[in-house]
């Protein structure tokens, strides 16, 4: 059962393989609830994830996250619908985004590279939905079978262990996955740190039962509209259970407009 209000929350944990080296948490999340012009809600969400090698890029995920939430947000108010977020839109503010890193870099005296970060974004109204995706993470969403999710694109792995694909990038256009769907009721986007806990890299599927929990728990809370980390996910991504699978950052956020939670197991 869905009321068509979104119930969300998100979270950033540094990893412990940088809490042991004295790096920072090098992810960045968020997501927010915005009415478009029909008077419907429309989820906007971001995530991007540092390159470990570079220098500066905690803060290239964090401008990459907060900018596509504030320029994918008026867009998605202006409307109708999402007709205003094509895939040129998305190419265009790519250009935006760098021109913003570029002018930084100069002011902090560093290199575009110094602030390499990979991009998950997504859009969520009542008629359709939109998916952008630069490097790896992924985007994970209900289908039409009660419980199970299916994943929107495969995360950028490249040839090497480790390396994926970057919005510093001289060719990040040509990197760029856009996609256009219906609207679903379940969302999570997540950086590559929980990967190997929800995704099967063998067969390429999703790993639904790791989902179910944290729906449920969500779909009993009240929709929040403080833009603030959840403590309780924050928590679990900080906890001994994921911890001891990954030490890598980790950044989820997780959306639903379902209001009646699956049975148990």
């Amino acid at each position: 059962m869905t009321d068509g209000r979104w119930r969300t929350a998100y979270a950033s944990v540094i990893g412990m393989s940088h809490t042991k080296t004295g790096l920072p948490c090098q992810d960045a999340g968020g997501c927010g609830v915005v009415i478009d012009a029909d008077g419907s809600e429309v989820l906007v969400v971001a995530v991007s994830d540092g390159a470990g090698t570079a220098s500066r890029s905690d803060s290239g995920s964090k401008l990459t996250v907060a900018r596509f939430l504030r320029d994918f947000s008026e867009a998605a108010e202006l409307g109708p619908g999402l007709s205003r977020i094509d895939e040129t839109f998305a190419m265009e503010w790519i250009g935006s985004v760098l021109a913003d890193i570029a002018r930084l870099a100069t002011e902090e005296d560093c290199d575009v590279r110094d602030y390499a970060c990979t991009l998950l974004g997504a859009v969520v109204g009542v008629s359709g939905s939109v998916y952008i995706q630069i490097g790896d993470g992924a985007i994970v969403v209900s289908t039409e079978v009660d419980g199970e999710y299916g994943w929107i694109f495969w995360p950028q792995h490249g040839e090497y262990a480790n390396t994926t694909n970057f919005i510093t990038q001289p060719d990040v256009i040509k990197t760029l996955l856009f996609e256009q769907g219906p609207p679903v009721r379940e969302i999570a986007v997540f950086s590559d740190g929980i990967e190997r806990l929800v995704l099967d890299l063998s067969t390429r599927t999703v790993h639904s039962p790791a989902f179910t929990p944290i729906f449920n728990w969500l779909a009993r809370t009240e929709p929040d509209r403080t833009a603030t980390p959840s403590q309780a996910l924050s928590a679990y991504l900080a906890s001994d259970h994921v911890n001891n699978r990954t030490d890598d950052d980790k950044t989820l956020v997780i959306a639903t407009r379902v209001t009646s939670p699956l049975p148990a197991g």
